[in-house]
């Protein structure tokens, strides 16, 4: 483990018997450095499903930074990550016979997010379908599920879920992110409070997991989060389609789609990757 970024306050120990850890002063980009390592470590999965020793390694491993160079989220849009002002990292989970709905990461960490935020601010969150979370009407976090493929095999070997939460935003970030980007917090509060961008990393994990462990039916709570069932929404084209339409969010289906009514009144689910949505609040 890297020891250019220092945990205060906490304590890895027990972390460390369930994730291998790596933590970065900088680097380009969390997800980025597990997508590397996957596919460098495959075959994840043997022909009968089970995880190979280098499945078995590369699952539950942890990479954050303190800061990213290339932070990215969907559609290879930037995500701004300087330094001391948020917390950025990734993990990834490798399960026998691959990964079969990987939008569930997504959704699951986001309700996981929203928990650990509640929990060490006592600030409510809300999502904007799928991996945005808004807290005072400002989004305040990102995430993006990636898959380790196997091309041979047709199937996603592992799945890398990365996160990135903006604790602060200073008065250097750029003045179109200021519009539209908020933190969770204040510096003066995370000072007095002692809460470090590691202490939000691992409480944000333990939430995350003990979803996935329990197996938990979190699709209830992600739709009570969410703010955009019953509103009008623009959906951006998806491959096929040439124009943008215009769509009424109606529901969240148990595998994480948005259930949508068009304007003829014909419905439709759509799904991570396919579609970019804007809300009121852009």
């Amino acid at each position: 483990m890297s020891k250019e970024f220092e945990a205060e306050n906490i304590s890895l120990g027990s972390w460390e018997k369930y994730f291998k850890i790596q933590l970065f002063k900088e680097i380009d980009s969390t997800n980025s450095e597990l997508i590397r390592r996957g596919n460098a470590m495959s075959p994840l999965l043997n022909e009968d499903g089970t995880l190979t020793e280098n499945g078995g390694i590369f699952n539950n491993t942890l990479v954050a930074a303190e800061s990213q160079t290339s932070g990215h989220g969907r559609l290879g849009r930037f995500f701004y990550s300087p330094s001391l002002t948020g917390a950025y990292f990734s993990f990834s989970v490798v399960k026998e016979g691959g990964i079969k709905n990987p939008a569930m990461f997504t959704v699951t960490s986001a309700v996981g997010v929203c928990r650990a935020i509640k929990k060490l601010f006592g600030a409510s969150c809300s999502i904007k379908w799928v991996n945005d979370i808004f807290c005072c009407g400002k989004k305040v976090c990102g995430i993006l599920t990636e898959g380790i493929v196997n091309s041979s095999k047709g199937i996603v070997e592992a799945a890398v879920v990365g996160i990135g939460i903006n604790l602060v935003v200073k008065n250097d970030f750029p003045e179109e992110l200021r519009k539209k980007a908020g933190g969770i917090s204040t510096a003066e509060f995370l000072s007095e409070k002692k809460i470090s961008s590691q202490k939000l990393i691992f409480c944000c994990l333990d939430e995350i997991t003990e979803i996935l462990n329990s197996g938990e039916n979190i699709i209830p709570e992600y739709k009570s989060l969410s703010f955009l069932l019953g509103k009008e929404l623009d959906v951006l084209p998806v491959i096929g389609q040439e124009q943008s339409f215009k769509a009424k969010a109606l529901d969240i289906t148990d595998d994480a789609g948005l259930l949508v009514e068009l304007a003829d009144g014909t419905k439709k689910v759509l799904h991570s990757g396919e579609v970019t949505l804007h809300s009121f609040l852009g």
